[in-house]
């Protein structure tokens, strides 16, 4: 993050011209442009409470990590997957023999719904440097992205590697930390709804906007039709309806404004 020092914004009057630096028939002053260091420092400040909240899930993901058959590659996988949700999809399916395809597939499948998101974020990452929208990738998930999408535009990038840069350091701890009280942790007689209540408390405020509305209805309504199927198969099923289902309504939204505004 050092990269992003805070910068000072100088308007300079010209003699003369006291009208200078307002808006265009309206005399007032332009907006302030928010510093990136206090901008970061928030979006920091409000993900830091939310790690509370991913902690039971990060703990169960920690404990699914020490128990699977290769506790090491499972454990780089928090950075490589970067996805609770995702990872334990993974591992369940390695954990049935099915694979590392079909564990590689049910993990792309859980997490399409970052195009989503990425899709959502791009006007505001335009004209910025490729490394800057490399960085933003790598943190992407559900909680920053929320974050950010209730930010004014104005510094949004840098409240959104803020609260980005938060998790990335906090998720992997949390991981970590299950890991070593893996026992108990899956001993919990919650264990299973761990998972469902974190992602439920993350995503439920996202209902708002229609695609994640259409997305979780649709994967809900595919899981329950899916009952008697594994886990593994039925998980991919789910996933690749919701995620298609939101990115159709996504993209019927996109055309209807471009529409509307022609």
């Amino acid at each position: 993050m050092s990269r992003y020092v805070a910068a000072a914004l100088a308007v300079r009057v010209p003699a003369g011209s006291s009208s200078a630096g307002r808006h265009p028939g309206t005399g007032a002053l332009p907006d302030p442009v928010p510093a990136r260091g206090s901008e970061l420092r928030a979006g920091a400040a409000a993900m830091a409470p939310m790690l509370i909240a991913y902690a039971p899930f990060g703990l169960l993901v920690g404990a699914a990590v020490a128990a699977s058959a290769n506790p090491v590659a499972a454990y780089l996988a928090t950075w490589t997957i970067y996805g609770g949700a995702a990872h334990l999809a993974t591992l369940d399916v390695l954990g049935h023999g099915s694979g590392w395809a079909a564990a590689a597939v049910v993990g792309l499948l859980v997490n399409v719904r970052l195009s989503a998101y990425a899709t959502a974020m791009a006007p505001d990452w335009r004209g910025t440097s490729v490394a800057r929208r490399l960085v933003a990738g790598v943190m992407l998930t559900d909680a920053p992205w929320a974050l950010a999408r209730g930010h004014a535009p104005a510094g949004r990038r840098e409240y959104y590697l803020g609260a980005g840069g938060v998790l990335f350091v906090g998720w992997p701890a949390l991981v970590t930390l299950g890991v070593l009280a893996g026992q108990w942790v899956s001993a919990l007689p919650v264990a299973g709804l761990l998972s469902a209540m974190t992602l439920g408390a993350i995503v439920v405020p996202q209902l708002r906007e229609r695609p994640t509305a259409v997305a979780v209805c649709v994967a809900a309504v595919t899981a329950v039709l899916t009952a008697g199927v594994a886990a593994g198969p039925a998980l991919l099923v789910a996933g690749a309806t919701g995620g298609a289902a939101g990115a159709l309504t996504a993209r019927a939204g996109r055309a209807r404004r471009s529409g509307g505004a022609s």
